[in-house]
């Protein structure tokens, strides 16, 4: 444990996902408290019975929202609780760095924005993308195909107007993102072609593409509204690797957020030569431990589960 706090570490923020209940069998008492009090602020601030949705799911009924904000709000809150676990213990970060919406919990952790600003920016994001997205688009990801070879496949195919890389996570995953149609011809493509894995993603919308950009103004608005700070720990933009700290920036920051196509083995690789080659992820489980750390062998990565391992010896 002390290794870990003397380094100088970069922090991950994941972004969609739902493997979230893996926290719930991990919580201790102050952290079964913590959850608590974010479930009255998340049931007080948007209307969503967070505690239930956790421990007795079954019964919820999705009338005001739908399972996809549920899990939404669920694993951002759940992020939290496992970033304040690690600097109850004395691992800080030195910068942080976010996957798609993973900026927001980030910069609710370096208290740039509140818990409560986050949960209004992601129900702005979650209502417009629902009123402008159309029903017919999404994601997908493609292991064992770089970026070039994806490119070609779009281009080849002339979907270059329904297909966009939407993010780059390492030399052999990519994500596209638009019309699922044409998303659904590029994976088989690329699948018949020697990919490892060819698949879509549980996304409702086709984020990190110009598609998620219509319908965008309400979410400018709120970010010019909205109460920033300058956040307290330094921030790496996923879209062009710039450090970025000051609250005009970060403004900027969460909308490009939204549409952006994402450069995330860039970032990675930058931090490595900014001397930051040591990488925890904050959220209880590994998905960007796994697509990250062949980006290259030699750095360390970090999880929760290694982390709770390391405290009980």
């Amino acid at each position: 444990m002390k290794e870990l706090t003397n380094k100088k570490l970069a922090f991950l923020f994941q972004g969609f996902r739902s493997e979230y209940k893996n926290l719930l069998e991990l919580l201790d008492e102050k952290q079964l408290e913590e959850l608590n009090n974010h479930s009255l602020i998340v049931d007080n601030e948007i209307g969503v019975n967070l505690s239930d949705y956790l421990f007795d799911s079954n019964n919820i009924k999705y009338d005001k929202y739908d399972r996809v904000f549920y899990d939404w709000i669920a694993g951002y809150t759940s992020d939290c609780i496992v970033y304040h676990t690690y600097i109850d213990f004395g691992i800080r970060p030195h910068i942080m760095l976010g996957y798609s919406m993973g900026l927001i919990t980030a910069l609710v952790c370096g208290n740039s924005i509140s818990f409560e600003t986050g949960l209004q920016m992601l129900l702005t994001i979650y209502g417009y993308s629902k009123r402008y997205a159309g029903q017919n688009e999404g994601m997908g990801v493609i292991i064992g195909k770089n970026r070039r070879e994806v490119c070609k496949i779009i281009a080849g195919n002339s979907l270059k107007d329904d297909v966009y890389i939407a993010s780059e996570n390492s030399d052999t995953c990519i994500v596209i993102s638009g019309i699922n149609n044409s998303i659904g011809k590029v994976l088989k493509i690329a699948e018949d072609s020697g990919a490892i894995k060819a698949a879509l993603i549980n996304s409702p919308n086709a984020f990190h593409s110009p598609f998620a950009a219509r319908g965008i103004e309400s979410l400018v608005k709120f970010a010019e509204d909205m109460q920033v700070c300058d956040c307290e720990i330094p921030v790496m933009s996923v879209f062009n690797q710039n450090i970025i700290q000051s609250a005009p920036d970060l403004r900027k920051e969460l909308v490009i957020n939204v549409s952006g196509s994402m450069k995330w083995k860039d970032s990675i690789l930058k931090l490595g030569d900014l001397g930051v080659d040591s990488f925890v992820e904050v959220s209880p489980d590994d998905s960007l431990t796994k697509m990250s750390r062949i980006i290259n062998i030699d750095y360390d990565f970090v999880t929760y589960k290694k982390f709770l391992r390391l405290k009980n010896n």
